[in-house]
């Protein structure tokens, strides 16, 4: 196929405005700033980022041609004879990273190239696309859906680069003969605020998109990946996931939707619940975390629209990295309680300590 793509993440993500036609109803004035990452395409879901998925569902539709441009900490693979990698210094040299990729696909007889900047996650149907495009011969094709742009565009690298009136990233109101856009039939989340990482996970977990947990489906909707280590006493309730090298600790619950990812740790008796732990994420002893994103000592609570910092380790922080593998489940864990059952606060004196910790910390923010 002569056919690339350069791929760009790590753009700053606003959190606001909120499309006035999506799933969720965020409050747009509420900062994210330093609590959450400045890309969720960086941010692992089920075992892999949405970088990590795009490159591969593009290698998957025989597209073997591949510029990722990203901050260092957001690549977490090998740069190989087919994907190639690029880390600008600055945050503002990415547009120029993407010019002399398609100066180097040119100069290796490469004309189509499609360019996307990594916010939302969308599983393009590539081939049908790259057809639309050939079809409509203009030298750039949007790709949209039905609320507008997705900041993927089809270009003709010999043609943008030779135009001195094309920009990057391209102003689409500003091409002459307002190109005929590629409307995306397949699965698109935006990715525009918080709640809809939640919805993103829930989808995955109904199947409603094409992303799969990682690891060992040891139960009906429970996923546990290498390393994990689940205590005899805790529960896991479908659907969950529990990530690579995690912790789930004595009394701990897992439940409704909650995916704890890579080297995470749930304290004795603690409850998660509607909940996204972001990678190296701990918490403590017995508290109930529901409807949230948590990102180290970054909270982001869904049911009240609030984010703030916590201070006290003892109630969530950063877990330094694990590198070791060891069985999902250890020979002293093996008698672990699989089965899917209902969770009753009342089942365990844990809880008993668990009721107040966060909200009072939210008392004293809010």
């Amino acid at each position: 196929m002569h056919f690339s793509a350069i791929l760009l993440s790590g753009r700053q993500q606003p959190w606001n405005p909120v499309p006035s036609n999506s799933r969720s109803d965020w409050d747009a004035g509420v900062s994210m700033s330093g609590v959450l990452p400045a890309s969720l395409a960086c941010v692992e879901l089920f075992g892999q980022s949405i970088l990590e998925r795009t490159v591969a569902r593009f290698a998957k539709a025989g597209l073997h041609n591949i510029s990722v441009i990203a901050a260092s900490d957001c690549i977490s693979f090998h740069e190989t004879n087919e994907v190639r990698i690029a880390a600008p210094k600055h945050a503002e040299d990415r547009w120029s990273s993407v010019k002399r990729a398609l100066l180097k696909d040119l100069q290796r007889g490469i004309q189509t190239v499609l360019v996307a900047e990594l916010g939302a996650y969308v599983e393009l149907d590539l081939p049908a696309a790259l057809q639309f495009h050939r079809a409509k011969a203009q030298p750039v094709t949007p790709i949209h859906d039905r609320m507008g742009s997705l900041s993927y565009w089809i270009v003709e690298a010999a043609q943008v680069l030779s135009c001195a009136d094309f920009s990057f990233p391209p102003d689409e109101d500003r091409i002459i003969n307002a190109p005929i856009p590629f409307e995306v039939r397949g699965y698109v989340n935006r990715l525009a605020n918080p709640r809809d990482f939640r919805y993103l996970v829930q989808d995955a977990f109904l199947g409603r998109c094409s992303i799969a947990p990682a690891g060992r489906e040891v139960k009906p909707g429970v996923w546990i990946d290498q390393g994990a280590r689940v205590h005899k006493t805790a529960r896991l309730v479908a659907p969950s996931y529990i990530g690579c090298n995690t912790r789930v600790q004595p009394g701990a619950v897992v439940t409704r939707g909650s995916n704890l990812e890579r080297n995470c740790n749930v304290g004795e008796g603690s409850l998660v619940s509607d909940a996204s732990l972001f990678p190296h994420t701990m918490i403590g002893r017995g508290l109930d975390v529901s409807t949230a994103l948590v990102n180290g000592d970054g909270f982001v609570d869904l049911g009240r629209n609030v984010s703030l910092r916590i201070d006290d380790p003892n109630l969530i922080s950063n877990v330094p990295p694990v590198k070791q593998h060891v069985p999902a489940y250890l020979p002293e864990f093996a008698e672990a309680d699989r089965r899917t059952l209902d969770f009753d606060p009342e089942d365990s004196n844990y809880f008993a300590r668990a009721k107040g910790r966060l909200l009072e910390v939210f008392r004293g923010e809010v």
